[in-house]
């Protein structure tokens, strides 16, 4: 690991080559060992959600120590709103696209999603949102959420079956067939991943 986050260092790799410049105020960066150079142009790992996961591709970007130390963890479309942000035109509108991919499916579609409780499995809980249920332009979220939790996520068992899971916000995501699936991550499972 070359990052104190615990993030592979296959991802970081990923985003480092992903994110040239910083995600939010497009200011080139530099790549300081140790203690040295200008904190506010160095390159630093930033996380899209506050409560973590903190190793996880999907929720890792490199921004400007500028911008990193501005946000500090205050929730992302809150930031936008503050004179930091505004007097640099950062906003969801201008920031990078895996930031921009990350306010679309995380802010805006799972949080509009009316979630029902899985009450058939109790021994699981769970809830789900059923993709026919939604109108069109959700179902082109859904899919393109599928398409995200592929890319972003990552592969793992379960009842003899490997699915395509996606840790964001304390919860994990999940398609089966036509249907979206979140689970509380439990403590449990934070140990392991």
């Amino acid at each position: 690991m070359s990052n104190k986050y615990g993030i592979p260092e296959k991802d970081e790799e990923e985003i480092r080559a992903r994110d040239k410049t910083c995600v939010y105020c497009h200011k080139a960066m530099k790549e300081y060992s140790g203690t040295k150079g200008t904190p506010a142009d160095k390159a630093t790992i930033e996380h899209l959600h506050n409560d973590g996961p903190f190793d996880e591709k999907s929720n890792s970007v490199i921004c400007c120590g500028s911008c990193n130390s501005s946000r500090r963890n205050k929730e992302l479309l809150a930031w936008f709103k503050t004179p930091y942000c505004i007097e640099r035109s950062i906003n969801k509108e201008t920031v990078a696209e895996s930031v921009k991919e990350y306010v679309r499916y995380t802010e805006n579609f799972i949080n509009r999603c009316a979630w029902t409780f899985a009450k058939t499995m109790p021994q699981m809980p769970h809830h789900y949102v059923v993709r026919d249920d939604l109108s069109y332009d959700d179902k082109k979220m859904f899919d393109a959420f599928g398409e995200y939790i592929k890319r972003n996520g990552y592969s793992a068992s379960f009842a003899s079956k490997r699915y395509d899971y996606l840790n964001t916000g304390g919860f994990k995501y999940w398609i089966i067939g036509n249907i979206l699936n979140k689970a509380k991550i439990s403590k449990k499972e934070k140990v392991l991943v």
